[in-house]
């Protein structure tokens, strides 16, 4: 049977290997901040482990306060990175686990018995324990199910610690061999760090997966979606059960003379207007409408409304709302415009390709009566909004002006940009 001390060591030595593959993955990705911290709090758990384990040939100071503090300070690296991996700001309530600990060597009695400072180590331990459990369980670090586990794994590592905490108080061990559930205590540990492994390694193959899949979907310069995920959401709008009566309205969008804008302003400058036009549109369109770009200076939208007039509304706030902005570059201010050409279908079971070609027909007109407008493709007419407002397509021509106004104000903040 392993004695304390060599089940110490294996620990310690499964702790740092675990720190020295984390920080490979880390330099390999420094984006991937979670990995650092937890290599980080690996590294410290590792070596606090390995100076506890030294006690007797390494001076009590260094193998009992310090190595003990050093153990502990792994938690507040691992609250942090599972806070940084679910996207929230860092708490000083993570550090609490080792500043118990400090705060208990400054008790000359506890310092000096060996059964009260087993005690307090298990009860800081199962704070950090209880703390790692309640970030899992409040936090989108992944699926339900993974949470839920890790949750548990945590509260029963905490519960183990308050247990041996407990009776290390009533039987006052002499040694670290002597104290009660020592084996036990140190076989839920080694447990509880294999089946963390396991549930950590699938959490990172699938927040992997989800970030591969967002980039296959994904233009590179703005963000948004690009002609295979606008083609994926599509589809799935159109098998999507919806309301009776309602419409899918396909807006197609093209950035007026942007090759004129690419030979003047340099194509560094072009992909700032993109990228602020990109802006408007996110801010504009509709939460649960669809927006991506199509390639070049084109780009696409789908919203579901109950009549054309809506989207009309939308497409023209956001028309007025780029026409109106100026994007700062090197080479000074920017002011350009954009066509759009919108058509609508019966939502459930529409034809995206011949939705496209409809849409498209009304843009062709649009850039073929100015530039700068919004058409619309009703039946075999091709209607042109007029630039104050989408009244010509609604008697109710007030109140859609007004809400008009107040799409284009919500546009402002967002873009960053200035207005003439």
């Amino acid at each position: 049977m392993l004695d304390i001390k060599t089940a110490l060591f294996l620990w310690a030595m499964e702790a740092s290997t675990l720190a020295v593959l984390l920080a490979a993955v880390w330099l390999h990705d420094r984006s991937q901040r979670h990995y650092g911290l937890w290599s980080l709090g690996f590294a410290g758990h590792g070596l606090g482990v390995a100076l506890v384990a030294a006690r007797g040939q390494i001076p009590d100071w260094l193998s009992i306060p310090v190595a003990n503090a050093v153990a502990l300070s792994s938690f507040p690296f691992w609250i942090a990175g599972m806070l940084f991996l679910a996207k929230r700001p860092l708490a000083g309530w993570a550090a609490i686990p080792v500043l118990l600990w400090i705060a208990g060597m400054l008790i000359e009695p506890i310092r000096d018995d060996i059964a009260y400072r087993i005690a307090l180590y298990n009860f800081s331990a199962a704070c950090g324990f209880a703390m790692l459990s309640s970030v899992a369980v409040r936090h989108d670090i992944a699926g339900p199910s993974l949470r839920r586990l890790l949750a548990g794994i945590w509260a029963g590592q905490a519960l183990v610690g308050l247990l041996v905490a407990a009776l290390c108080l009533i039987t006052l061990p002499r040694s670290l061999q002597d104290a009660p559930f020592s084996a036990i205590s140190t076989a839920t540990t080694v447990f509880g760090f294999i089946a963390v492994i396991m549930i950590g390694a699938r959490i990172v193959m699938d927040r992997s997966e989800q970030r591969l899949h967002h980039l296959v979907r994904s233009d590179p310069l703005t963000g948004v979606l690009n002609r295979r995920g606008l083609v994926e959401d599509f589809a799935r709008l159109s098998t999507s059960r919806t309301a009776s009566g309602r419409l899918i309205a396909l807006a197609l969008f093209d950035l007026d003379h942007f090759k004129k804008i690419n030979d003047t302003y340099g194509h560094q400058a072009g992909d700032a207007v993109l990228l602020a036009f990109s802006g408007i549109c996110r801010s504009l369109v509709p939460a649960t409408g669809i927006f991506g770009r199509t390639g070049g200076e084109e780009f696409m939208a789908g919203i579901e409304v109950r009549e054309v007039r809506e989207a009309a509304l939308v497409a023209e706030a956001i028309r007025q709302a780029f026409a109106a902005a100026r994007t700062e570059t090197d080479k000074g201010p920017i002011s350009a415009t954009v066509s759009i050409g919108i058509a609508t279908a019966p939502a459930a079971g529409f034809d995206l390709d011949l939705l496209m070609s409809s849409a498209d027909r009304a843009l062709y007109k649009a850039k073929a009566r100015g530039r700068n407008r919004t058409t619309v493709l009703s039946g075999d007419r091709v209607l042109t909004v007029p630039t104050d407002g989408p009244e010509g397509l609604d008697e109710q021509a007030d109140r859609q002006v007004a809400a008009l106004k107040r799409l284009v104000a919500k546009a402002s903040p967002p873009t960053g940009m200035s207005k003439p």
